[in-house]
């Protein structure tokens, strides 16, 4: 073997992996031409076609499964007399899942039926390297038997020699094949599950890709990615939009781990991630030991558990009603005015009733502009103020009752107050785990108490997580607002948070008719009922 043989194959793109697997599928190079193969065929050589495929080909991405099983079947083939003339390719396709299509055997049961593949070569028999290639379930045989029997003497042959399938036997090999690689198949997912399971409760790094933000290694920290994390959750808890973390990603100059420029969602994903905090989630459920804490992984963590709550609640509260931009109107577009979505229209109209629609920010001479939606829209387009003094007018407002509000603020609680109950609620669990063991209690006694503890620990659970969430969004908290906001160093999309925040609504009445002067008595703020938390 030379040295060039020995280093290991480089992980290709999706695109590379395409493209090789585009370039083997079809007739394979030196193949005889049609003329030519038909009179090998007078001769008693048969023109056979080539099945190859590999369920996952995420891992290694590299196609070489595929490529190695076309170099195999040619093998196979020689053995037979044959001449493999084309090949069916379905890469990191599984042959279990009902729902996965492979384009490729549809393909070939296509020109098993007709007799001939799509460049004209006569279709004498099949190779592939195993029966589960070609099939694992009941149907796909069936499929796969009745095409190939559609025509008389075909061959069919794999690694361990040629099949009659024409014969009185071949229903029940086949099916006994099937059988046979359904109890594998179910053996290996639950052995992987196992596997995951053991791993995780253990506090171990699961297998695959490095983590964004750690080395090679899994469990140390990578100075320049967990950087950037710790950044995105310092400015998250800080108030910035989730767009404006994304940016920052971008303008770190760095990628993902699979190489790939910076999307919304995957770096969504990453701050969602509990890994980031040192936890690890099987299922979409936290991992836990017996006691009900979470397992702690024995990788560096990037943030705090309480940051990661916190994150994960203002990120799960800006998808659903808040929309990710903290508007509260649901759109996940950025938006370019202050105001948009918080302004309603205070114009009478003429059966007497206030309009009320939401006001839109529009660009203006050199400025911008608030005006009331189209009447198709639901609004009644006619109401339209200067955006600039509202803006400033809101502002002041939102800034002073913020200033208000820290200085007669609590401090920050340092235990949760129901902490007692969740300890109490554990000594109980374990309290009946041990009455059972020692058969103190029947089975359905233990179970039925079992079950109402678990529901009060998973309830104490949810409200420890929430008052986390709050405390440390407390502590990020901007302290000088007004010296950020003036000195520009808050986005739109931070001031838009503060002050959807602290608003319900601003009611636009109509100005003054003829005058130019702007009335702040025309602008009725609409302010949020203090939060008990």
């Amino acid at each position: 073997m030379t040295l060039a043989e020995e280093q290991p194959r480089k992980k290709m793109t999706a695109a590379e992996v395409e493209r090789l697997v585009n370039r083997l599928r079809g007739v394979p190079a030196g193949t005889p031409s049609l003329e030519e193969a038909k009179a090998l065929r007078a001769e008693g050589w048969h023109l056979v076609v080539a099945y190859c495929r590999i369920s996952d080909d995420a891992h290694k991405r590299d196609g070489h499964g595929v490529e190695d099983q076309t170099r195999h079947c040619a093998r196979i083939a020689e053995r037979t007399r044959s001449v493999v003339v084309q090949h069916y390719i379905d890469n990191d396709k599984s042959a279990s899942k009902a729902s996965v299509t492979r384009d490729d055997f549809d393909s070939m049961i296509d020109a098993l039926e007709r007799g001939t593949t799509d460049h004209g070569y006569p279709v004498d028999g099949v190779v592939c390297v195993a029966d589960d290639r070609l099939y694992r379930g009941a149907h796909a045989y069936e499929r796969f038997v009745d095409s190939f029997t559609a025509h008389p003497d075909r061959i069919y042959a794999d690694d361990t020699g040629g099949h009659d399938l024409y014969g009185d036997g071949a229903e029940y090999r086949g099916l006994l094949g099937v059988a046979a690689s359904r109890s594998e198949t179910k053996k290996k997912k639950r052995r992987a599950r196992l596997n995951h399971l053991a791993r995780a409760e253990r506090g171990e790094p699961v297998a695959g890709r490095r983590p964004f933000g750690w080395n090679a290694d899994k469990l140390t920290l990578h100075p320049e990615e967990s950087k950037v994390v710790r950044q995105g959750v310092t400015d998250l808890l800080a108030g910035k939009s989730i767009t404006t973390v994304t940016r920052n990603f971008v303008a770190s100059g760095l990628t993902s781990t699979m190489g790939n420029s910076w999307q919304l969602q995957t770096v969504k994903q990453i701050l969602r991630n509990p890994r980031i905090c040192g936890f690890r989630k099987l299922k979409g459920e936290l991992v836990s030991d017996s006691e009900g804490n979470p397992v702690v992984g024995k990788w560096e963590p990037i943030c705090t558990p309480k940051e990661w709550y916190a994150v994960t609640a203002l990120l799960e509260k800006n998808r659903s009603a808040g929309g990710w931009d903290g508007s509260g109107d649901g759109k996940r577009t950025p938006r370019k005015y202050l105001l948009t979505g918080l302004l309603r229209c205070g114009k009478k109209l003429e059966d007497g009733q206030t309009c009320h629609a939401k006001m839109h920010g529009a660009p203006a001479r050199k400025t911008h502009k608030y005006r009331c939606r189209s009447v198709l829209d639901g609004g009644c387009d006619k109401l339209s103020r200067q955006g600039p003094a509202i803006d400033k007018l809101i502002s002041e407002l939102v800034l002073a009752k913020l200033e208000k509000r820290n200085a007669e603020r609590e401090p920050v609680e340092e235990v949760w107050a129901d902490e007692a109950k969740m300890e109490a609620a554990q000594r109980r669990k374990t309290a009946l785990a041990d009455q059972w063991h020692a058969e103190e209690i029947s089975d359905s006694t233990f179970f039925s108490l079992l079950k109402k503890v678990e529901l009060e620990i998973k309830r104490l659970g949810v409200e420890r997580k929430a008052w986390a969430a709050r405390q440390e969004t407390r502590k990020h908290k901007v302290t000088d607002v007004r010296a950020q906001w003036q000195d520009d160093r808050l986005d739109l999309q931070q001031k838009r948070r503060i002050i959807f925040d602290a608003l319900e609504a601003v009611i636009v009445l109509p100005g003054v008719k003829g005058s130019h002067k702007f009335d702040p008595d025309t602008i009725i703020p609409v302010w949020k009922e203090e939060s008990a938390s």
